[in-house]
């Protein structure tokens, strides 16, 4: 399944809300409402809905194009692109080093030996977001002290205000006894020259190249142009890995949802890496149920890989609203620029781990976009 990368120029401004309710604001003395905040960077998960939606189409409206079900339609991003430069989510552990621990000095649990601590001393400004040709630097091991220290803006947020309506004429209020309020939102919008780059996957011949696509809340709309340069895949591949070594860092470049909250699901307790370092296909006219057998006897687990630190950070609080359910529960999903370190007993063990996590969405909801992250070799020894 070949992916397809596209150019996402918005419209106007976007809305993309938060986990915090909105209209809970109320001011007596302004008769001020909150609609929402809305000028956050889309996670994956919208872009996965919207080009979902697009693709489903509505058949009984005879100008949209229907293009039936979709199978198997992945996504990755998106990320700023600007002026041909891709940017990616600052890694937590920018500028810092990892450091053996002890249970005596620290209350970081189990199974985690080593911690964070920087590079250098004081306050530090860190951009949010990195150039691919800083965060190659980080890849490779190099000092990034100083590195991007003058990020241009990528986009900012931008408020909106306006009148509240009466609950039955939906008209504004002009009488003496009842007053109009007003209602104020925040909304993002990317700054001149600035676009979206990401990757979308699917098994359909459907192209969304030329489309305006509806994306977030309060009708924003971006367009769907296909790539002039390097598509996100080839961006994301020529990102280097460093010297090889018996350490390997996971760094996350979209959140990711576990159902352990910050620990993933294919660790075990102790912290040992539960994926197979293989995989087994199933043979043609082969039952499932012979396959499975089959697998579980010739996979091959890691001898030794297992997790000796990370780096995580403040999660991605956000929720929703379905129209069948009403209200989604509230989800707590790992940060972009989140790492996990892991030791390996070898650098031929530490480089089949990499095979494994690298750009691959190890996390629920992977077919999202979650969970999509980078692998680099560390030196500790």
């Amino acid at each position: 399944m070949d992916a397809l990368s596209y150019e996402l120029t918005p419209r106007d401004v976007l809305f993309f809300r938060d986990a915090r309710p909105m209209d809970t604001q109320k001011r007596q003395s302004t008769n001020l409402r909150m609609v929402g905040h809305g000028a956050n960077w889309p996670r994956p998960d919208l872009l996965f809905s919207a080009v979902i939606h697009t693709l489903l189409g509505d058949p009984d409206k005879p100008e949209v194009q229907h293009y039936g079900s979709v199978t198997d339609l992945a996504v990755r991003g998106p990320f700023p692109l600007r002026e041909g430069t891709l940017y990616l989510p600052r890694p937590l552990d920018w500028d810092m080093k990892l450091i053996p621990i002890t249970k005596e000095t620290t209350d970081l649990p189990a199974p985690l030996t080593h911690g964070f601590l920087d590079n250098t001393e004081g306050k530090k400004s860190l951009p949010a977001w990195v150039s691919t040709e800083g965060y190659a630097c980080y890849l490779r091991g190099e000092t990034v002290a100083g590195v991007e220290t003058k990020i241009p803006e990528l986009y900012h947020r931008e408020p909106r205000v306006g009148t509240t309506l009466d609950d039955t004429k939906h008209t504004s209020v002009r009488d003496q006894n009842a007053l109009s309020g007003q209602w104020w939102m925040e909304t993002l919008r990317l700054t001149p020259g600035v676009s979206m780059l990401c990757d979308v996957r699917q098994e359909k011949s459907a192209t969304l190249a030329g489309h305006d696509v509806r994306f977030g809340g309060q009708g924003g709309t971006v367009r769907f142009d296909a790539v002039r340069g390097a598509s996100l895949d080839a961006r994301l591949k020529a990102l280097p890995q460093g010297t090889p070594s018996r350490f390997v860092r996971w760094t996350l470049l979209a959140p990711a949802l576990f159902m352990k909250g910050w620990y993933p699901n294919w660790l075990d307790e102790a912290g040992h890496v539960m994926i197979p370092m293989n995989e087994v296909e199933r043979h043609p006219g082969e039952s499932r149920k012979a396959w499975r057998a089959r697998a579980k006897a010739e996979l091959k687990p890691f001898p030794s890989a297992h997790l000796i630190a990370a780096r995580i950070g403040t999660p991605v609080v956000f929720s929703g609203w379905d129209s069948l359910d009403g209200a989604k529960p509230t989800e707590l999903a790992v940060p972009a620029g989140a790492c996990y370190v892991f030791e390996c007993a070898d650098t031929a063990e530490a480089a089949k781990l990499i095979e494994v996590l690298h750009l691959s969405q190890r996390s629920d909801l992977g077919e999202k976009g979650f969970g999509l992250g980078v692998c680099s070799y560390l030196h500790l020894d």
